[in-house]
């Protein structure tokens, strides 16, 4: 009886992880979200300008989806950007979910060095807070904690998976020329 239940459900469990996970992110395809970002370099600073402008730019760093949103909206910002793209082999559906997954890989790489940054700052940021005579004690902490799970969100929306990481660190100093 057990086994009658336990295979199948073995199998559609498998079945299901098989389906849901990401196809591993290729060093050709990091290359080529280089030199898509190289091209769209003058069409990514203009859109910034228009969102600026217009004030529709919301870019909310601990939303999860910020890079796929931010790289959908670029496909679809000018003809010239979806041309661009669509020339170096990605589509409507590819272009966001391939360029973030690198993004997000070069993010991960670049924090690995900026640990011992981060945590200089959250110390500065607690200390001010503490010396802050205006604050009485439930609010300090109410701001110390809100800061320390801001930084553990970032950090945690910010880590890519460890296959993107090691695919896309090769590529890290060419990236980080590309994205200056």
């Amino acid at each position: 009886m057990v086994k009658k239940v336990l295979i199948p459900l073995i199998a559609t469990l498998m079945v299901t992880f098989t389906v849901n996970a990401a196809p591993l992110l290729t060093g050709d395809q990091v290359e080529r979200v280089i030199k898509t970002l190289e091209q769209l370099d003058p069409i990514m600073e203009k859109m910034e300008e228009d969102l600026d402008k217009s004030g529709e730019s919301d870019n909310d760093p601990l939303d999860p989806q910020m890079l796929h949103k931010e790289f959908a909206m670029l496909y679809g910002y000018s003809p010239q950007a979806k041309e661009i793209i669509e020339a170096n082999g990605f589509s409507e559906n590819t272009w966001p979910d391939t360029a973030g997954r690198v993004v997000k890989a070069f993010a991960t790489i670049a924090m690995e060095g900026d640990t011992e940054l981060g945590m200089e700052q959250l110390q500065t940021s607690i200390a001010q807070i503490d010396a802050d005579p205006n604050l009485n004690p439930e609010q300090k902490k109410m701001l110390k904690d809100q800061i320390i799970s801001s930084m553990n969100n970032a950090k945690a929306i910010m880590k890519a998976p460890k296959e993107d990481v090691e695919v896309v660190r090769p590529y890290f100093d060419k990236l980080a020329t590309t994205m200056e």
